[in-house]
Parts: C-alpha cells; structure tokens; sequence
C-alpha cells in the first residue's frame, strides 16, 4: 500500500497513456481515407486525364514534371514544377501540393510512377489530383479473362 502512495503521479501517467493507446489502437480510422475509396478513382479511370481534358479544367493549374526532358504543353497552362520521383514526397513539395488551390497534373513518361505517386499523394490527404496521360484508353479492362483450356 505505502508502494502506491509514494508513485502516485507515476502510476496516474502511466495509466493515462496506457487509456490513450488502447483507444487509438482501437479506431478503425488508422488512415485518413479508405482503401475502397482510394482504388475506386483508379478502377473508374476518373484519376487520369488527357492534355485536351486538362486544358478545359478550371483553377490555375500546377504540373508536376517526374522527367528529365519535359516538354511544355501547349493547352495546358499553369505552373510547372520539375520534381524528381524520389523527392515528391519531402515535405516541402507535399505542403506545397497540399495548399494549392486548384487541379495538380502528375506528369510521367512511365504511367506506373505517376499511379504510385498519385496513390501516396491521396493517403496523405492530397486531393484534385490527375495522373497526365496521352489516353485514358485502358488494355487492360478490354478483354474479358478466358483460361487456358487446351492443358486439361
């Protein structure tokens, strides 16, 4: 009993962080958005836009260059920002990604990086965000899935 009287102050902290951590290890909002949300803009192509899109898009526009030989865009006007791949995600460019009122176009000549980008960029709570492609024309969701039956 005397032990709980002289650690009074140490035991009431350490059961107020040990409350805290459990009722933060208990909400199921961990992350800002949900992955179902996330991966539909990706599913539905609404994430992607064309340079003849993009140039209708209203607000100033920031493009964001991931290459080494950007070459402008004449439809599109805007603000344009050669950042590397590897140094987007610093906090410099994300605060300045994140207070920029209007549409940012992630431009890439690999169309995977900028998906990868694009996708950190909305868990970080970025939005209005399009990946810059030359079409939106998909391959991949043209043909339906027909297995291999001549291995039976």
């Amino acid at each position: 009993m005397e032990l709980f009287k002289n650690n009074k102050t140490v035991i009431a902290v350490v059961l107020i962080v040990l409350v805290m951590v459990v009722i933060r290890s208990s909400d199921v909002n961990h992350f800002k958005n949900d992955a179902k949300r996330l991966a539909g803009p990706s599913l539905e192509q609404s994430n992607t836009i064309t340079r003849e899109q993009a140039s209708r898009l209203t607000g100033k526009n920031l493009i964001i260059n991931m290459d080494k030989d950007f070459k402008p865009v004449s439809e599109i006007t805007g603000d344009v920002q050669n950042i590397t791949a590897d140094s987007i995600l610093s906090k410099k460019y994300v605060n300045t990604i994140l207070k920029h009122d209007g549409p940012v176009l992630l431009s890439s000549s690999e169309p995977g990086l900028s998906a990868r980008i694009w996708m950190i960029l909305s868990q970080m709570g970025c939005t209005n965000i399009y990946i810059l492609t030359k079409n939106t024309d998909n391959e991949v969701f043209k043909y339906k899935f027909r297995p291999d039956t001549l291995m039976q």
